[in-house]
């Protein structure tokens, strides 16, 4: 069953906020953005994001989708009505 919406954007900003963290903690060291790839933790952080916002924009897809549905349902419906 795939996400909702909500969920997925409430994922995405707790992950962004998990980032954000581990960034700082980063910093903190003296690492500079260049040295963040390196970090094998960093760089699952960013996939979980990145992951989240594929899933977003399918969701976002998939919700253009139903309305184009929903639209030519209800033009179909008002062309019958009509005649």
């Amino acid at each position: 069953m795939p996400l909702s919406r909500s969920t997925l954007e409430r994922q995405l900003q707790a992950a962004n906020a998990d980032i954000a963290a581990f960034t700082q903690s980063l910093r903190e060291k003296g690492l500079t953005e260049i040295h963040f790839k390196r970090n094998t933790k960093w760089r699952s952080l960013n996939a979980n994001i990145r992951t989240i916002r594929r899933r977003l924009a399918a969701v976002a897809t998939t919700e253009a989708n139903n309305a184009a549905v929903v639209q030519r349902k209800a033009d179909r419906l008002a062309g019958v009505i009509a005649e």
